[in-house]
């Protein structure tokens, strides 16, 4: 008989799940694709920059490097992601996570200009939604075939990378991002409605401010974090791999109570009601 601390234990473990990741060749992506392999997972890493996909591979270690796979895919091509999926063949979760900034937002220096209303173009609206929402629709129609016929979890996983700015008005973003994140939001929480029966849940990741790449980079910029951090409760901005032990849980079979949820992951920032200023 197991002991307690062993039942425990177990929850938390991916050995011999099969995990697909999009967006995965750099920031968040990366981060949970490399937290998912170091548990023992097989991982199919997706994004369409097939060289930075290819560097991410090339820096996994030895040890996990045949449990990592690589598909180079835009997402916006559902046939192209449906057959990457279908040949991985059996599946246990998907984090849909690959997205696009859409630029700076009105609150912003680099947006005072281009990121207000009246300056806002509806073909580049399109192209944002393109990726973020419909994008991510798409691979959550995908992996159901195979999420259906999952046995290690009665029904597998889905985990969408959503933001704070689905949750609140955010200044800091572009309008597009903050109307593709907020419909995402909804697509998560009507997606558990439906799937629950079906022992599938499907949960999102609420990032905050995050030093990735997206968004050109502007988070690593010193002159933008002095104004954010003070915001931030926890005094700091976030970091990709601020996710990774979530990434676990809501993989395992720890998380199997659980679905519908939009957990933050934003250092208390949207506990803070404070006025943000510019950036």
């Amino acid at each position: 008989m197991s002991t307690p601390s062993e039942e425990t234990s177990s929850l938390f473990q991916l050995e011999g799940h099969r995990c697909v990741v999009t967006g995965a060749a750099s920031g968040i992506g990366r981060a949970m694709a490399h937290a998912l392999l170091r548990h023992g997972a097989e991982v199919l890493l997706v994004d369409r920059n097939a060289s930075a996909l290819a560097d991410v591979l090339g820096a996994t270690p030895i040890s996990q490097r045949e449990r990592a796979h690589s598909g180079v895919c835009d997402i916006t091509d559902a046939s192209h992601f449906q057959r990457l999926v279908d040949g991985f063949g059996a599946l246990d979760a998907l984090f849909a996570n690959a997205g696009v900034s859409g630029g700076a937002g009105f609150g912003t220096q680099a947006g005072r200009e281009s990121g207000v209303l009246a300056a806002q173009a509806m073909d580049h609206w399109r192209r944002v939604m393109d990726i973020n929402l419909y994008g991510t629709a798409t691979c959550l129609q995908a992996v159901l075939p195979a999420l259906m016929k999952n046995k290690n979890q009665g029904g597998g996983r889905i985990v969408v990378t959503a933001s704070v700015a689905g949750v609140q008005a955010e200044p800091f973003v572009s309008y597009a991002y903050a109307m593709a994140k907020t419909a995402v939001v909804r697509l998560v929480q009507q997606a558990a409605l439906e799937l629950a029966p079906h022992g599938i849940t499907v949960n999102a990741v609420a990032p905050g401010f995050i030093k990735t790449g997206i968004g050109n980079g502007r988070l690593h910029d010193d002159d933008v974090a002095i104004g954010l951090v003070p915001h931030i409760p926890l005094g700091r901005l976030g970091e990709a791999a601020d996710l990774q032990g979530l990434t676990v849980f809501l993989a395992s079979r720890a998380s199997a109570y659980i679905t519908g949820a939009v957990i933050p992951v934003d250092g208390g920032y949207l506990l803070n009601q404070k006025e943000p200023s510019p950036c």
